[in-house]
């Protein structure tokens, strides 16, 4: 798809998982003020399993790092739509490291999970996607698009970059599920 951001060469998953967040913040794909920045993966846990521990929100720093250094609920805790969080991201530059709020926007329990915001000139959706393919395998998706004047400015210094750390959240999610079902494997 032409229409993407020079670099961006995702899989049918994460281009579905893309429109999706796409149409949730209401931007289009096609335009020099959005990125996309999407990673995924297999992993060797049930979907259930790979949706509790990414539910646990403040244990994200721990398998997310270095992209998360904190995360907390705001309010009651667990993705509900409304629901909110905080979370400390460590973005490298020009950002740094920011602080948002986010409240969820769609939610299919163990499944997917969307939150979006329009702030300082910049819409972005962020949405996780958990893929049951076998009892024991789940595909995840991690993925955020952002849109604006700013985004189109700084998207090319940050691309790159963004997406090791996206890549990276996933394989630390993928690793930590794993282990749990391992665990859960085990015990009698």
């Amino acid at each position: 798809m032409s229409a993407l951001r020079v670099g961006f060469s995702g899989t049918e998953a994460e281009m579905a998982a893309a429109r999706a967040a796409a149409e949730a913040a209401g931007v289009p794909l096609d335009s020099w003020k959005t990125l996309v920045v999407a990673s995924s993966g297999s992993v060797g846990a049930p979907a259930a399993t790979a949706w509790k521990v990414f539910s646990r929100l403040e244990e994200w720093p721990t398998w997310s790092a270095p992209l998360h250094l904190g995360a907390r609920w705001i309010g009651e805790p667990g993705f509900r739509v409304a629901g909110g969080f905080e979370q400390v991201l460590a973005l490298g530059f020009p950002l740094g490291t920011v602080r948002t709020r986010e409240f969820v926007t769609r939610l299919t329990p163990g499944r997917e999970v969307t939150w979006c915001r329009d702030e300082a000139g910049i819409v972005s959706c962020h949405l996780w996607r958990f893929t049951p393919v076998t009892p024991t395998r789940t595909f995840v998706v991690n993925v955020e698009v952002l849109h604006g004047g700013p985004v189109g400015l700084f998207a090319p210094f940050v691309q790159s970059r963004w997406s090791r750390l996206f890549q990276g959240a996933v394989s630390g999610l993928a690793r930590r599920a794993e282990g749990e079902a391992e665990k859960a494997a085990t015990v009698p």
